[in-house]
């Protein structure tokens, strides 16, 4: 039993011999030896130096951060129940939405967007798991189940999500996601809300590292998030 426990050793540790004859020679010729990142693109933590690096081509389609943004922990509520953020957004990219569902215009054209985005973010980056949320500024009007079949108009998959007015400001504040409650009588219908119309891009280890601002248009984001995930996270 001794001799194949040594005989399976000396084979487990030829690739590893190999290995590090490659890494020598690579290292005595100069040439670059790239850096090996475990996990995936879904799991892996963020590398910040890459994205403190990164350029993107048109600030008006894509601005990346030279630092991060950690969303806070907080709780919401969403159809399918309860919510907590960073757990929201483990395994998973997400484009964060803030909005409300009585919009007249500006949420529907954007969420119709997303909804755009979406497929083809699926087909030229297919192994990033994508989500996204919608966040509710508005609770008073927009209970979950609302917020649900109005996300869903737009695709199935998209999770409309509210909470406490304490809870949306302990997200909305850091992330620079301004919002305002147009003045209205206790238990009205009917009133305004001003809000921010930028897509938020959230790391799965809950960081905020770019904002898409609008207008918003399908094929120059797609390029400027291919290019991100190449350059930054792949």
């Amino acid at each position: 039993m001794n001799g194949l426990r040594l005989h399976c050793a000396a084979r487990r540790g030829r690739p590893v011999a190999l290995l590090l004859l490659i890494s020598l020679v690579v290292v005595g010729h100069g040439w670059a030896v790239p850096a090996v990142v475990a996990g995936d693109v879904n799991t892996r933590p963020l590398d910040v130096q890459r994205l403190a690096a990164f350029r993107p081509d048109d600030l008006l389609v894509f601005r990346a951060l030279t630092s991060p943004i950690v969303v806070p922990g907080a709780d919401f509520v969403s159809a399918q129940g309860p919510v907590s953020m960073p757990a929201l957004f483990r395994n998973h990219w997400t484009l964060l939405y803030i909005g409300y569902t009585f919009c007249p215009d500006v949420c529907p054209t954007e969420l119709m967007t997303l909804s755009g985005l979406l497929p083809e973010l699926k087909k030229t980056l297919p192994d990033v798991h994508w989500q996204v949320v919608f966040l509710s500024v508005d609770p008073e009007r927009d209970h979950p189940k609302r917020l649900a079949e109005y996300a869903h108009y737009f695709d199935p998959a998209f999770l409309g999500i509210t909470g406490s007015r304490s809870m949306i400001d302990r997200v909305t504040h850091p992330l620079k996601a301004g919002y305002r409650i147009h003045p209205h009588a206790p238990g009205s219908m009917i009133y305004d809300v001003d809000h921010d119309t930028a897509y938020r891009l959230i790391s799965p280890d809950g960081r905020m590292v770019a904002i898409l601002p609008s207008p918003h248009e399908i094929a120059p984001m797609d390029r400027a998030l291919v290019r991100f995930f190449k350059e930054v996270v792949q």
